[in-house]
């Protein structure tokens, strides 16, 4: 027996450091055997030589101007000669016909971004509290050392939300943590991850709690519950803490001239410097760099990583940027090839950049940069989520499964969920995997007994995953409640909303409270 397909597949859209959602298809064949029609295939790292069959000027002899007798005539293949034309020339003609001309390494020079550094932290002061972050405080460096040790707590405890989140959804979160965990030590305190996971319900991304109460543990047991001052020591040792938050926390909070590149600051630099690649080893070393000589100019570089990031977020925003508002336009390359004519030059081909793909012609706007991300794949997965509700002297129960501590979704709870091999099973498969659970939990109820229910199915999106959940509801009445298996409970169905359990999970709780209600 088999079912036809009633799945709606919803278009969720996530927004994440500037990424496209299209999939680009790269074109792998040799350079020497794609056709270009005459410009650059992006992807090459070489200049590939053309020609646009103007170049090359042959001078030939004027058709009423005869030869005189016993002179000899001249060559009739006479060698082709280059004509000298300036830079302006060759431009014009190569924009003209639509080729992208190469640049010089020397346009991701930081050196105009940093005397106007200055006029960046004016900016921010003016607009430091506009947005109602609570964890915004301006540095103070005559804290003690425990003081600025606590402050390093509320601004890891910050960042760590703030990834992949909005500030707006933060707020609340942010202060109702501190209200719970005050301290780093009263985090450390924690014997049951239930207890945090608790307070992050609805953040997303619950691995991140995880890091967070690893991270308190090992400040509090190895660091005499201080957090490290050394960027580098915090980025090794401490759970959850990568580069960009381990500069953020250390020049906050203590004043550490090291920079802080997340998403939006890496978008910014890609504008200011104009890089023009993929967010590979070169290009970033290239951000990195321009971001720590920047960070160095000044004696405010917790300020100035929070002016950046402001900046990035509030101004040079992915679509419509405001250039006219941003302190640093005067030393933007972005900004400065969208508005002066004579901006791109063709270099010397010592000086030419070989970290760039092409600049594209689209009227050379500022969103150019940075170029669109080449997008993995989702990978494609199916899973059978067994809803088990029975009804035993009176109450009724549903079985709730704990995940394992690593991976996706990492400790929450859900419905007993099979993840299956093929992407689009068919309904055997699925009843298959749907008895194999109540087996499991209620081994002595005989199979004739279980008729299970297609509820339905929806598609759930995870950063690298395309998830499809097929809901199967399966109701029954028992003398006898069995306990538990390990890693499974008993709840009642008014508590099931209470518990730790992710989106996805409240996806299939919604799905079958609507069935219940409609037979």
């Amino acid at each position: 027996m088999s079912r036809k397909s009633t799945r709606t597949v919803k278009v969720v859209q996530y927004t994440g450091l500037d990424v496209e959602e299209e999939i680009v298809e790269l074109d792998t064949r040799p350079a020497k055997k794609r056709k270009t029609n005459g410009k650059r295939v992006s992807g090459d790292e070489d200049f590939t030589s053309f020609s646009s069959g103007e170049d090359d000027i042959v001078e030939l002899e004027p058709p009423n101007k005869r030869v005189p007798k016993g002179s000899k005539p001249k060559n009739k293949n006479p060698k082709t000669k280059k004509r000298s034309r300036d830079d302006s020339e060759v431009e014009d003609e190569l924009a003209g016909a639509g080729i992208v001309i190469p640049h010089s390494k020397s346009l991701h020079n930081v050196a105009k971004v940093k005397p106007l550094t200055g006029g960046l932290l004016q900016w921010f002061d003016s607009v430091r509290d506009t947005r109602g972050m609570p964890w915004r405080k301006e540095y103070d460096p005559s804290l003690s050392e425990d003081e600025k040790a606590q402050r390093a707590y509320e601004v890891l405890v910050s960042e760590i939300m703030l990834q992949q989140t909005q500030v707006s959804t933060v707020i609340p979160y942010y202060n109702a943590w501190l209200e719970r965990f005050p301290t780093i030590k009263d985090l450390a305190d924690v014997t049951d991850i239930e207890e945090v996971n608790a307070l992050w319900k609805g953040l997303g991304y619950y691995r991140r709690a995880k890091a967070l109460l690893e991270a308190s543990k090992k400040v509090v047991n190895d660091f005499e519950g201080r957090m490290p001052k050394d960027v580098a020591v915090m980025e090794k040792d401490i759970p959850g803490v990568g580069r960009y938050t381990a500069g953020a926390v250390c020049s906050i909070a203590y004043g550490v001239k090291a920079p802080a590149v997340d998403g939006n600051v890496q978008r910014l630099f890609a504008r200011l410097l104009a890089i023009h690649a993929q967010p590979k080893k070169a290009a970033l070393d290239l951000i990195w760099n321009a971001a720590s000589k920047v960070v160095k100019t000044t004696d405010r570089p917790g300020d100035l990583n929070q002016a950046l990031i402001e900046l990035g977020s509030t101004i040079c925003k992915p679509q419509n940027p405001a250039c006219g508002s941003c302190p640093l336009k005067d030393g933007c390359a972005a900004y400065r090839l969208a508005n002066e004519k004579d901006a791109d030059s063709v270099p010397d081909i010592e000086d030419a950049c070989n970290v760039c793909e092409p600049f594209p012609d689209n009227g050379k706007a500022v969103t150019r940069f940075p170029m669109k991300v080449i997008k993995k794949a989702q990978r494609r997965e199916a899973s059978v989520v067994t809803v088990l509700q029975v009804e035993f002297a009176g109450e009724e129960w549903i079985l709730m499964s704990q995940r394992p501590a690593k991976g996706l979704l990492a400790g929450l709870w859900e419905f007993p969920t099979t993840d299956l091999a093929e992407e689009e099973p068919g309904l055997p498969e699925q009843l298959k995997a749907t008895r194999a659970v109540v087996k499991k939990a209620l081994p002595q109820v005989p199979s004739k007994e279980v008729l299970p229910v297609v509820v339905g199915d929806f598609l759930h999106l995870f950063s690298h995953i395309r998830k499809t959940y097929f809901v199967i509801l399966v109701t029954l009445s028992l003398d006898l409640l069995p306990s538990a298996n390990d890693g499974s409970k008993w709840v009642k169905p008014d508590d099931v909303g209470s518990m730790n359990i992710g989106k996805s999970s409240e996806k299939v709780w919604t799905m079958i409270s609507n069935h219940l209600s409609s037979v």
